[in-house]
């Protein structure tokens, strides 16, 4: 969200490059609590505030406070903690990936409403939901809640 690089992110958080890649892996198996807490401290410093896991929402991340993004703003952020391409969201949304690139940079004159929605869908089909910017808090996402399993009949 910041728009910064894993270097960047690991020099200013004091750590290697290859921790910042291994915190970020969907593999990992005990993540560095040191290493965890000095990252949090910078993403904090830099205006982002993280989500944990709640009743409403699951863990997340948005902007501490207003900076007038939109949801839309978050498409890419969105998709990012699915950990799925370009490619892979044209095909899931039905939405053209150069369309999805330019929503998603933002460089557009005129919204195209009915492709944002749909990849906002897709989004939450998938477990993310957009953080809209209200009063206190800045846009941002989140994973939704884990649904309780009814037991089988």
């Amino acid at each position: 969200m910041l728009g910064k690089t894993q270097e960047w992110l690991a020099n200013q958080a004091k750590i290697t490059p290859a921790v910042v890649i291994g915190l970020e892996s969907a593999k990992r198996k005990l993540p560095d609590n040191h290493a965890l807490s000095q990252v949090k401290g910078v993403l904090e410093a830099n205006g982002l505030e993280l989500l944990e896991a709640a009743e409403a929402r699951g863990e997340g991340v948005r902007w501490k406070e207003p900076t007038n993004k939109t949801w839309v703003d978050c498409l890419r952020h969105g998709r990012a903690m699915l950990g799925i391409s370009l490619d892979e969201m044209a095909a899931r949304s039905g939405v053209g990936k150069y369309a999805i690139a330019r929503l998603e940079r933002g460089n557009q004159k005129r919204l195209p409403e009915q492709s944002a929605e749909r990849l906002r869908d897709v989004l939450f089909e998938n477990g993310v939901v957009i953080l809209p910017e209200d009063r206190s808090h800045g846009a941002g996402v989140c994973m939704r809640p884990k649904l309780r399993q009814l037991p089988p009949l």
